[in-house]
This record gives C-alpha cells, sequence and structure tokens, in this order.
C-alpha cells in the first residue's frame, strides 16, 4: 500500500471513530446543581441562607412540604461571630468565613409507612421519622435524630413485584426474598427472607385475613438495644394456575440494622464539625476558618461533595461578587432494562384472565453503599452515599451540562487514527 492510500484509510478511520464518538458512546454525564446565587454588594450577612426552597441538592419531598415550612429538613447559613468583616453589603469584598460561621443544621421528618397511607384498617405498622443529612435521608433510630440507619429500599406505592413460585427477588444490602410456595387455592403463600445466601425468616401470608395480616414485618435488637422493625412487605396478591403460581408484594421497606451511622458532638464532616448531636436535631459549623476564593473559575470546597462558586471580584454590584453553594453529580447514560419475566408473559397472561388483572413490574434497582459507625469513616459513607442518583422528588435545580466524563474505546481509536496521519504525514 502506498503512502497515499495508507493516508486516506487512517483518516477515513479517524472520521468514522470520531463521528461514533458524537454519537453517543460516551457513558455519563457530570451536572452541577447549584443553590441561589446572593449578591454580597446588597444582601445582608444574615440573609446568606440556603434551605430546601433555594438549593436543590437538599433533601426534599412535596407531600412533606408543611413539615419543611415548620423548620424541618435541612439549611445552610452565615452567622457572623464578629471577628473578620462578615461577607454582605456592610463589607462587599469581604471573603473570609471565621471559624463556627458557617452551620449547616438538620431536623428530622415524620414519616409513614407506605402500607399505612396506601392501605385501609392498618394498625400493625404506622410511621417513623427520617433524618436529611447531606442531602440523603436516612431512618432516624427510635426517633432519635443522633442515631441513624441507612434507607436501603423503598417502593413507591404503584411499584410492584411479581414473583413466580421458586423465584428469588434480590432487594439490596444482600437482602432477598424467595416464594418458596403458594397453596392450591390461590389464597396463601410461604416465603423465606434472606440475608447473604441464609435464611434468617419465614412466613405463611392468607389473603383471608385482616389487612394485618398481609403485612410482613422483621425486628431486630439494634441501635438503643431495643427491638425495631428494619423490613416491611406486603402481600398485594396470590394467584395458583396451571402453569404458574406467584404472589405479588407491594410496600417494601428496609434499612441497614447491622451498620447504624451514630452522630457525636465532635465528630467532623468535611469542613464541618458537629456542634449539637440531639434527638430533634443536628447542627454543625466550619471547625477552621474558610477563605472564599472570589475568581469564577475557583471553587471553594466545603465538604467532599458541596463548595461555593463566586464570580470574579466587584462583579456584583457596590464592589462585591456573587456567591452560591453548588454540588456536582454524574448522570449515568440509561440503558433500556429488559421487562422483567418476558420469557413466560404470554403465558403468564393467559392464566390471568382467570382471576382476574396481575400487574407486573420490574425490580427497582435502587443500590446503596453501606455506611460505617467508625467515626473516622463517617465523612466517605456519607458522602458515597448521596453521591448516588438524586433523592426522590427531587430535580436538578438550575442544572448545568459538562463535557462527557468517557468516551470509550472509540475516542482511543481516534487518537490513533490521527497519530498514525500525523506519523505518516512527516513520513511523506
Amino acid at each position: 500500500m502506498n503512502l497515499k492510500k495508507f493516508n486516506a484509510v487512517a483518516l477515513a478511520i479517524f472520521v468514522l471513530t470520531f463521528i461514533l464518538v458524537l454519537a453517543g458512546t460516551c457513558t455519563a454525564m457530570p451536572v452541577e446543581i447549584r443553590g441561589t446565587p446572593f449578591d454580597t454588594g446588597n444582601t445582608d450577612a444574615q440573609n446568606l441562607s440556603w434551605d430546601f426552597r433555594n438549593f436543590g441538592a437538599f433533601f426534599f419531598k412535596a407531600n412533606k412540604y408543611g413539615s419543611f415550612m415548620n423548620g424541618s429538613g435541612e439549611h445552610l447559613y452565615f452567622q457572623d461571630k464578629g471577628n473578620n468583616p462578615a461577607p454582605g453589603k456592610d463589607n462587599p469584598s469581604a471573603n473570609i468565613i471565621d471559624k463556627g460561621e458557617l452551620i449547616y443544621s438538620t431536623r428530622p421528618l415524620p414519616s409513614k409507612y407506605k402500607v399505612f397511607t396506601e392501605e385501609a384498617n392498618v394498625t400493625k405498622v404506622s410511621s417513623f421519622y427520617m433524618l436529611p443529612l447531606f442531602g440523603k435521608s436516612y431512618c432516624a433510630i427510635d426517633n432519635d435524630a443522633a442515631y441513624l440507619a441507612k434507607m436501603l429500599f423503598q417502593q413507591d406505592e404503584n411499584e410492584k413485584k411479581t414473583l413466580r413460585e421458586g423465584e428469588s427477588w434480590d432487594i439490596a444490602g444482600g437482602y432477598s426474598i424467595i416464594l418458596n410456595g403458594v397453596d392450591v387455592e390461590g389464597n396463601k403463600c410461604y416465603f423465606s427472607v434472606y440475608r447473604n445466601n441464609k435464611e434468617i425468616d419465614t412466613a405463611i401470608v392468607s389473603m383471608d385475613g385482616t389487612i394485618d395480616d398481609r403485612i410482613f414485618t422483621a425486628e431486630d435488637e439494634f441501635g438503643d438495644n431495643s427491638s425495631h422493625v428494619y423490613f416491611i412487605t406486603f402481600v398485594d396478591s396470590v394467584f395458583a394456575g396451571e402453569d404458574a403460581n406467584f404472589a405479588v408484594f407491594k410496600y417494601t421497606w428496609l434499612i441497614d440494622k447491622d451498620k447504624p451511622l451514630s452522630i457525636e458532638s465532635g465528630d467532623k464532616f468535611g469542613s464541618f464539625e458537629v456542634d449539637q448531636a440531639l434527638e430533634n436535631m443536628v447542627i454543625m459549623s466550619n471547625a477552621n476558618s474558610i477563605t472564599i476564593n472570589v475568581d469564577a473559575d475557583s471553587r471553594t470546597n466545603i465538604t467532599d461533595e458541596w463548595y461555593f462558586v463566586t464570580s470574579d471580584e466587584r462583579k456584583g454590584s457596590n464592589g462585591g461578587y456573587l456567591i452560591y453553594p453548588a454540588k456536582t453529580f454524574v448522570v449515568e447514560e440509561q440503558k433500556p432494562k429488559t421487562t422483567e419475566m418476558n420469557a413466560g408473559t404470554a403465558e403468564m397472561n393467559a392464566s390471568t384472565s382467570k382471576s382476574g388483572n396481575v400487574q407486573i413490574q420490574g425490580e427497582n434497582s435502587t443500590k446503596a453503599v453501606e455506611t460505617t459507625e467508625n467515626t473516622s469513616e463517617k465523612n466517605e459513607a456519607i458522602y458515597k452515599s448521596s453521591s448516588e442518583t438524586p433523592a426522590e422528588d427531587k430535580t436538578p435545580s438550575a442544572a448545568s451540562s459538562a463535557i462527557p466524563a468517557s468516551y470509550g474505546f472509540g475516542g482511543f481509536l481516534a487518537i490513533f487514527s490521527l497519530a498514525s496521519i500525523v506519523c505518516c504525514f512527516k513520513r511523506g
């Protein structure tokens, strides 16, 4: 092959692979969630404040709006201690936050189990408290905001999980359910709960009893060494057919009882140190002074994930600058999911016609990163869990896209082809 032909081939490979890159070989996209910008030239220092209304990285649920308005949830604000000039309209160019002046507080939210809110005449379970912490929700063990358990899994009220007889459902955290059997009348089911492939509980649920009889709960001693519910599921329906037996589960709820997170005074989370860890609130403040980088191309980290972004100096009014908190998370490329139980769907539909409608829905794919009890590891555990998919009922607020995080193998081929072209032209 002569040099001209070689160059032509190399150029063609480069163009094709570059098109592949642009056509969607990227696997992830970083997105920034920002809070409301404040102008230090016309904002009082005490008004530099963000909560669920003006910072999208905070945990929020629309159904809990009343509780949020009454003070529950997360709050980040500035509180002047009287040392260095406070950022604000009295000192528009001030950019030093003294120790203890940046406050982060969070208060628990009352919450009800889905089975309690969606089904009538439920008395077996009712409510619990949850605590938002750096954008993620935790279950407050025994309603104590200073002692938490990671929420591993929650089914929404419109979600269902259908299991055939003998089939296993991997829920989260090593927990799973196996449907062992369905009686011939189709009004009872027998299932087992497993943890890391070891059976920990069994249940026989009858559809002939009360609503409470169809609710399965698992309890254990943890937290304050008292017995607490850590797993709930509800048998919505049971079916026995000629070709398939199955049961439908709803309102499943699971927390990590084995690795609770205790919060104590002096614990550190990024730049924050816990000042108060009470049953009804947790308050932290910056352990050291923070110098804000007043530069449009710079960030000032306040935790491993959160940071302040500013404009350049004097881009605000009266010689001030604009400042807002932000967090970057990575949006993974979404791939089509295969509908659960494709093989045999027609068969089950045929059987269903004998006993009414049955809704089949794929497994909720929510995953969780385990938290740790060790104080030195709390910081990492919190941020790992909060870098997962955004919290429920929350969409990115004022999000801005950046370049793709990965281009895959196509990018490598494009670079290799371009290098080959350059090398050949040099030789020519």
